[in-house]
């Protein structure tokens, strides 16, 4: 009897600490699991085939995360293998945090809000593969004291505010900084301003500048010192013109039919840059988002972008787009067009990665157009601040031994499907850079198009108002060289182009 007594107490002893465990563990997202052991909470896929899972999304009051609810007191949390996605608000408020470890690179996108508040946070390694930091995501993590945006990282809006204890902050010239990311908000009276972070600085995007610097929340001293000390990573070649700032916010978030993709290739790795080509690809994106309507999910940011990167990231995840003959999509690209002289100057787009003596290695344009054509969307808009005579901006050769030599390229064909084509330059012209502007001139008077429109036109007058525009310019500018944009479409749309619009 007393043995039953001494097992059935020895039992009831046991019980508390299994019935505690057993509440500490649970789903968070389809195949996604979490565990807590004390200490350190860990997110685990266990999808059976090994395919990459996604953490769900949460709120601050009526679906917040269960270890949130339970306000388990979490030092640790602990990314494994797999997981694409962190949620909304996932960790907010859990500040008792000190430490996140990525054990994978398959870690694409942080969610708003995943860890504001978490004002103990000390160390977070982001990983290189991550593409997209979502609004306050990290707001008031006061403990953070230093952050490394990877490349071609998207930062939403202030996704770093309040982070008081930062000190050094480097980011990717690849990256896209949204409004406000590293400023701190402080009260002064009734109101609300921004302080703006005085720190170290590593690298910056190049469109970041003194005179725009407070609107990604730098002090303008910090970006002056970058300029200072000569830091090859920061491009300071051009001002900032009042279509950056003075961009109209007509629709948010309302085109979900419409898609971009968008191709700034400033940095090449074997033949001269083009001025502001990055910078040209970051405006055209805002105004995307905010003059356009397109949401932000639905636009895809290549910035210095490799024949892989436009091939496979680009047009990959154009061809995953759903429903496509219901569906619009915008191109945008600025960088180097070289002909092919030994094959009738037959015409490509240069990547970064492709040197201008072998353009066949680089994407031809007949070869792209056809990609778009059989892609089959309602309507393809491509936009190219590119030009095929083997000159670039500054008047500089972009093929070998033929520097200053303008070449009358092929005109490229186009295949299937409802595809228009503005191009910067014809023939043998130059597509020329705007300094006074610091942009493309082709870019800037398209860009002057849709503020002063507030995107509502349609392609004829869009095209016939930026071919006035920008030959008369041209002819002003310190090459004094002629420039003529044109537009071409395809068979399916030849006589009904002009009526189109974005």
């Amino acid at each position: 009897m007393k043995r039953y007594i001494s097992l059935i107490i020895i039992a009831m002893a046991c019980l508390p600490t299994w019935a505690q465990k057993s509440k500490n563990y649970g789903t968070c997202g389809k195949d996604v699991e979490w565990s807590f052991d004390n200490v350190t909470l860990t997110i685990t896929n266990v999808e059976k085939m090994g395919f990459n899972v996604e953490m769900a999304n949460y709120d601050l009051s009526k679906n917040r995360a269960p270890w949130a609810k339970k306000n388990l007191p979490i030092r640790k949390v602990v990314i494994e293998r797999g997981i694409t996605s962190i949620g909304s608000c996932a960790f907010a408020g859990c500040s008792d945090i000190q430490e996140i470890i990525f054990n994978g690179t398959e870690l694409r996108r942080i969610g708003w809000g995943a860890f504001y508040n978490c004002t103990r946070l000390r160390t977070i390694s982001l990983p290189t593969n991550l593409r997209e930091i979502g609004p306050i995501a990290f707001a008031n993590c006061s403990g953070i004291t230093s952050v490394k945006i990877p490349d071609h990282c998207r930062v939403g809006e202030q996704a770093f505010i309040s982070c008081t204890g930062l000190t050094y902050i480097d980011c990717a010239p690849t990256s896209d900084i949204g409004p406000y990311a590293f400023a701190s908000q402080v009260t002064v009276g009734n109101t609300t301003r921004h302080a703006l972070y005085n720190g170290e600085v590593g690298r910056l995007p190049s469109n970041i500048n003194s005179g725009n610097s407070n609107t990604y929340g730098f002090h303008r001293n910090v970006v002056e010192k970058r300029k200072l000390s000569g830091a090859a990573s920061v491009d300071y070649d051009y001002v900032t013109s009042p279509i950056d700032s003075l961009i109209p916010t007509v629709m948010q978030d309302t085109r979900n039919d419409t898609y971009a993709l968008i191709i700034g290739n400033q940095e090449y790795r074997f033949v001269s840059d083009v001025q502001f080509a990055i910078h040209d690809a970051h405006v055209f994106r805002q105004y995307c988002e905010k003059t356009l309507g397109i949401p932000t999910a639905n636009i895809l940011p290549l910035d210095n972008a490799t024949k892989q990167m436009i091939l496979e990231e680009g047009l990959d995840w154009v061809r995953d787009i759903k429903d496509r003959e219901n569906k619009k999509l915008i191109v945008y690209y600025a960088g180097h067009g070289v002909p092919d002289t030994k094959n009738k100057n037959k015409a490509y787009l240069l990547p970064t990665d492709v040197r201008g003596t072998a353009p066949q290695r680089g994407i031809a344009l007949d070869d792209f157009y056809g990609q778009l054509g059989e892609l089959a969307f309602a309507q393809t808009s491509v936009f190219l601040d590119a030009c095929f005579s083997g000159v670039n901006r500054e008047n500089e050769g972009v093929t070998e031994g033929l520097r200053g030599v303008e070449i009358d390229p092929e005109d490229a064909t186009f295949g299937d499907g409802n595809v228009i084509v503005f191009s910067a330059a014809q023939g043998n012209e130059t597509a020329q850079g705007y300094p006074d502007q610091g942009h493309g001139l082709f870019t800037y008077y398209l860009l002057k198009e849709l503020r002063e429109t507030h995107g509502a036109t349609n392609f004829g007058a869009l095209s016939d108002n930026i071919k006035k525009n920008v030959s008369t310019q041209a002819l002003q500018l310190k090459m004094r060289k002629k420039q003529t944009p044109t537009t071409n479409a395809s068979e399916n749309v030849a006589e009904t182009w002009r009526s189109m619009g974005f």
